[in-house]
Formats: C-alpha cells, sequence, structure tokens
C-alpha cells in the first residue's frame, strides 16, 4: 500500500480550492507560518506543496513587504510547454503521435476555414510561397513544412487544439528522421505542397468542409475523412 506524501496531500488540497475558485485569481494564499499552524505540517513539506503549485503555474510568489503567494492560472505558452515536455519525455511511439495528428489537425483545418483573417491567409500563402522556394534548393523544405502547419493550427483561434497539435507534432518531428520528414523523391514533395496550397485556398474562400477533408487527405487519411458525413462538418 502507497501512502500519500503530505506535501502531496497538502497540495492537492490547495489545487483543488484553486481550480474550485474558493481561493480566486489574484488572491493570496496566507503567510507560510499561518500555513504550517493550520496544516499542522512541517515548514519544509508546506514550501514542497507551495512550489509543485508554483510550477503548475498556479500560484506566483513575490518577494518584498507586500509579497506572498499570489493565486493565478496557467497561460497557454505555459500549458504548451508542460504538455510538449510531458509528450517529449513519455516518447510515445510515432505512430501514436501521427494519428493523433490525424485526429486533431482536420479540425484545425475546419475552424481555421471559419475564422481566419486576411493576415493569416497572407501568412499561409507567404509560407507556400517559400515552400516552394525550398524545393529548388533555396530554403529549407522541413522548416517550411512545420511552419505551414503550426499557421494552420494558430488560425483556428482554439487554443486547445493548438497547444495539443504543437506538443504532438514536435514530439513526431523530434522523433522521425529528417529525411521522412523532407519526403520520399521530389515528385511526393510538390505533391505536399500542392495539397498546402489546396488547403490554403479552402481556408482564404472559408470551406470549412473542404479544408477539413483536403487536411485528411494531406495526412494520408482519406478513409477516414471520406466516410466523415458532410452534416458533421456543415459544409
Amino acid at each position: 500500500m502507497t501512502v500519500p506524501r503530505p506535501a502531496d496531500v497538502f497540495a492537492d488540497i490547495l489545487r483543488r480550492q484553486i481550480l474550485d475558485g474558493d481561493l480566486p485569481v489574484g488572491s493570496t494564499l496566507p503567510a507560510e507560518r499561518q500555513l504550517v499552524e493550520d496544516s499542522g505540517l512541517t515548514r519544509s513539506a508546506v514550501r514542497e506543496a507551495l512550489a509543485q503549485l508554483q510550477r503548475e503555474g498556479l500560484i506566483v510568489v513575490k518577494t518584498g513587504r507586500r509579497g506572498g503567494s499570489v493565486v493565478t492560472r496557467p497561460t497557454a505558452t505555459e500549458v504548451l510547454r508542460s504538455v510538449r515536455l510531458n509528450i517529449e519525455g513519455w516518447a510515445p511511439e510515432a505512430g501514436m503521435l501521427l494519428e493523433s495528428r490525424v485526429a486533431i489537425e482536420p479540425w484545425c483545418a475546419y475552424f481555421a476555414a471559419e475564422r481566419r483573417t486576411e493576415e493569416d491567409v497572407a501568412e499561409l500563402r507567404q509560407i507556400n510561397e517559400r515552400t516552394a522556394q525550398a524545393l529548388e534548393g533555396n530554403g529549407d523544405f522541413v522548416e517550411c513544412k512545420v511552419a505551414w502547419h503550426s499557421a494552420v493550427s494558430r488560425a483556428s483561434r482554439n487554443e486547445v487544439l493548438y497547444t495539443l497539435i504543437e506538443a504532438v507534432s514536435r514530439a513526431a518531428y523530434r522523433q522521425l528522421d529528417r529525411d521522412t520528414l523532407y519526403g520520399e523523391d521530389t515528385a511526393s514533395r510538390r505533391e505536399s505542397l500542392e495539397l498546402h496550397r489546396a488547403v490554403t485556398e479552402a481556408i482564404a474562400e472559408q470551406k470549412p468542409g473542404l479544408a477539413f477533408k483536403l487536411m485528411g487527405h494531406h495526412l494520408d487519411a482519406p478513409a477516414i475523412v471520406d466516410e466523415f458525413p458532410d452534416s458533421a462538418i456543415r459544409g
């Protein structure tokens, strides 16, 4: 039987109070001495619990006369960093990561077509031009591919999807060798660019259903996207 450590138990109590709103964002936790007295724990256990919450982005520690542990919430950037490190540290097999991309990226393209700005479209087209130049030896083809997929996920305006796909994609790119990422031959690389352009134009023309299906084909999942009911992807 495993007995939880006091620091972990106390951190969980404070974490739940923060997430439930009992300790609202901007409020200050009691002083460390008071937390020790109220909890009956040692000073080191209380400090360790607070350190856990700080690493999770749930409190920030301010110094000075009016300092203390202030309740906050992690930003999208902090969540992305945490998810990415956890996925890369876990190192699931490449096949699992690629399946996750198939599940997420068509929806990123779908929402991008609904919500994109003119700036998003301009960025995607610019990346496509850089990709074309890279195919002629003037640039890094792999970097252009990564930049394009990232731009599509950002254009979805869904930070949860963007955070997940960025973490999954970076982990996948770390596991795949450069030759695999670059593509088998010139014809396959040009086909990849043409699909990037097709998805870009579907996004530009605000055709979410078409963007969804084209992205699925680009990720080699035509059986999934072709059988997906049109009623579920509204246009």
